[in-house]
């Protein structure tokens, strides 16, 4: 099993990250030379930092596009919900329609009744 670094070896390390996430070679060597750590034990420590740092961003980006698609969802639903109390209002006209019309079309066939009716005496009496 690999042997944490300690606190003295790593802080170098951070300062030379923060300064740059890439050595070169003369970093390396100041870094080997200050930490008592080889060359190879340094580029993996600053591999395995780029690495969680692209995570750690990674996440924090897919969090705010969860937030984001997430107030989008509530849009959505409440739009859904408005839309859902349209159709409901719109079948309700017409259903009120369809009964005005089913009611004069009653009324047409009465005065179409009526009409006749009157012909046909006209005629009788004639």
């Amino acid at each position: 099993m690999a042997r944490r670094f300690v606190k003295h070896q790593i802080e170098p390390l951070k300062e030379a990250f923060e300064a740059s996430s890439h050595l070169n070679r003369k970093t390396k060597m100041e870094l080997a030379a200050a930490t008592g750590l080889d060359v190879e034990q340094i580029a993996s420590w600053f591999n395995r930092k780029r690495a969680r740092t692209r995570a750690r961003d990674a996440l924090a980006e897919l969090e705010v596009a969860h937030v984001r698609l997430q107030q989008e969802l509530d849009v959505s639903r409440v739009s859904e919900a408005e839309l859902q109390k349209e159709i409901q209002e719109s079948r309700s006209r017409e259903a009120g329609l369809e009964e005005e019309n089913r009611r004069l079309k009653q009324r047409v066939a009465i005065a179409e009744g009526d009409r006749q009716l009157m012909s046909l005496m006209r005629f009788l009496n004639g």
